[in-house]
């Protein structure tokens, strides 16, 4: 007898079970479409932009599909109790169901038939939470890992959806919760699967904030003059641009605008909390170019109307072969805007997360060589970047570039005076950053020297799971060890100047870009010499040579 109780109960679980399976996997396809909406809302929320999000049909489709199946398991699982084996069981409430036929059939006394019952049915409903929770942490995450997977707001929203779930599964039946599991179980591996993979070809973007998603269509490559042997400092021509490109982009949402300042927009290339980077092309020209403009609800905001405007300033005064170039600015119609060159390639954070940390010690003492050059640019004509991380650092096939001035400031502080907190990435900023001590170029050192150490290591050396310990080991304890040895293990001699550069003590730490290109390009034992820039750009294009893009 309890053999055969057993074999029908294991029926009664392979036909609720697999039914489940089966309308999961005919409805994927809404499931799917349901995902990827929230994974475009996660994003939004990430970059700051209020506009609307696209709705597709799987938005709603989904949930109907999850209420229509469940309303039928609620409703055949009585109708088959007692007619069907196995189903006596399935059709109990989850947890304060009465498991006669359990205690019958196995010859249990009732007490033990009720316990088994119970811790089942907590087992069932915490599997069903879990698989809810890493499923909803898949889709949202994709911030810096210091600030967790999804923001708060986000997280409030994804915990009251639980708690309602399981008030839910306290008076659900047993196979309604089984067949629950069997659709949580198969979301879960669709968001695994269907996470962003390495693009097969490079993306274009722009001196900008990092794109809010992967290009839609693959996009052709833009070619540079470097390509072509030419000095990629000079400034012959149109920057980046040699020919008119056919670049795939994302189309333009029915509100936006559809030229700005004699500017045909083509589509969009990203969007950050401030503003949108098109791609455009002039009227009457074939050259395409990045227009950066600033979101209309933010035009009343003095704060930041005045900071793209010290981006287009600080952005015209710096030139060089590893920094994004200027062509175009003003004011059209009450909406600045910032005509850019078109850059091929991705961010170095996009990069560390789809291929992983730079594995060629020849790369990433040119991408260190690079940023030294760019810097050494930047504080010649007396400006700070102040906000070097890797989402501001542009891969392209001609070498690293510098993106993102728009918090510059001048070191002698009359073009900007400090108003809050000082700006920056918490994980790629100085000691000197949380206190009273001015910031000068030695806050752009040591942010040079976490990029590198992030480049070859993953992350930041100084990445911690909260904000406080973010902050402790910068000023206190120190970078990570595992984070500095990554960077030993391809370059000794890089890894003792990064280390050099992350002194606490801003005096110590190499004076700015032009001293990191000295320290960077000087022979063992001997006095640091004044770099050839033709040697030293050979230096970055060989090495960069090896970096699989």
């Amino acid at each position: 007898m309890a053999e055969y109780a057993d074999t029908a109960l294991s029926l009664g679980v392979l036909a609720v079970a697999g039914s489940a399976l089966l309308v999961r996997l005919v409805s994927l396809p809404l499931l799917l479409g349901a995902q990827q909406a929230v994974r475009e809302r996660a994003a939004a929320v990430r970059e700051g932009r209020t506009g609307p999000v696209r709705r597709s049909a799987a938005t709603v489709g989904e949930p109907v599909a999850q209420l229509v199946g469940g309303v039928l398991l609620v409703v055949l699982l009585p109708a088959l109790r007692g007619a069907v084996p196995g189903f006596d069981l399935l059709a109990e409430p989850l947890l304060w169901g009465q498991p006669y036929a359990l205690a019958i059939e196995f010859r249990l006394p009732l007490d033990t038939a009720r316990n088994l019952f119970l811790a089942g049915g907590v087992c069932l409903l915490a599997l069903w939470l879990l698989l809810s929770f890493l499923t909803q942490r898949n889709l949202h995450a994709g911030g810096d890992p210091a600030d967790g997977w999804a923001p708060p707001a986000v997280r409030v929203r994804v915990v009251a959806l639980l708690a309602a779930g399981l008030l839910v599964g306290v008076v659900a039946p047993v196979g309604l919760a089984l067949g629950a599991l069997v659709w949580r179980l198969v979301a879960l591996v669709a968001s695994t699967r269907t996470r962003p993979r390495p693009q097969p070809r490079p993306t274009p973007s722009a001196a900008a904030p990092t794109p809010s998603a992967p290009p839609a269509h693959p996009v052709t490559y833009v070619p540079t003059r470097a390509d072509a042997g030419a000095d990629p400092g000079a400034d012959a021509g149109v920057a980046g641009v040699t020919a008119a490109p056919q670049i795939a982009c994302r189309p333009l949402h029915p509100d936006e605008p559809r030229s700005i300042a004699g500017y045909r927009l083509l589509g969009r290339i990203g969007a950050g909390g401030m503003g949108t980077v098109y791609l455009a092309r002039r009227e009457g020209a074939a050259t395409q170019v990045a227009l950066k403009t600033i979101h209309p609800e933010l035009l009343d905001h003095a704060e930041l109307l005045l900071r793209f405007e010290r981006e287009v300033e600080v952005l015209s005064m710096v030139s060089g072969a590893y920094t994004a170039r200027v062509l175009d600015a003003g004011v059209d119609a009450g909406r600045p805007y910032l005509a850019m060159e078109l850059l091929d390639g991705r961010p170095l954070d996009v990069h560390l997360r789809e291929q992983g940390p730079i594995g060629s010690p020849q790369a990433l003492r040119a991408l260190a060589l690079a940023l030294a050059v760019a810097l050494s640019g930047v504080h010649r004509l007396g400006l700070v970047h102040r906000d070097l991380k890797p989402a501001n650092i542009m891969l392209t096939t001609a070498g690293p570039r510098l993106l993102d001035f728009g918090i510059a400031a001048l070191v002698d502080g009359t073009r900007l005076t400090r108003t809050g907190g000082g700006p920056g990435t918490l994980t790629y900023m100085a000691p000197e950053q949380f206190g009273d001590e001015r910031v000068g170029t030695a806050a752009d050192v040591w942010a040079w020297a976490c990029c590198v150490v992030c480049a070859a290591h993953g992350t930041s050396p100084f990445s911690a799971t909260s904000t406080g310990a973010v902050i402790r080991r910068i000023v206190d304890t120190g970078p990570e060890p595992a984070a500095l040895a990554a960077v030993r293990a391809l370059d000794p001699a890089l890894a003792a100047t990064v280390e050099r550069a992350l002194t606490p003590d801003p005096a110590a730490r190499p004076a700015d870009g032009a001293a990191l290109v000295e320290l960077l390009t000087a022979r063992e034992g001997t006095e640091p010499p004044l770099p050839d820039p033709r040697a030293v750009r050979d230096q970055i294009t060989r090495g960069w040579r090896t970096l699989a893009l």
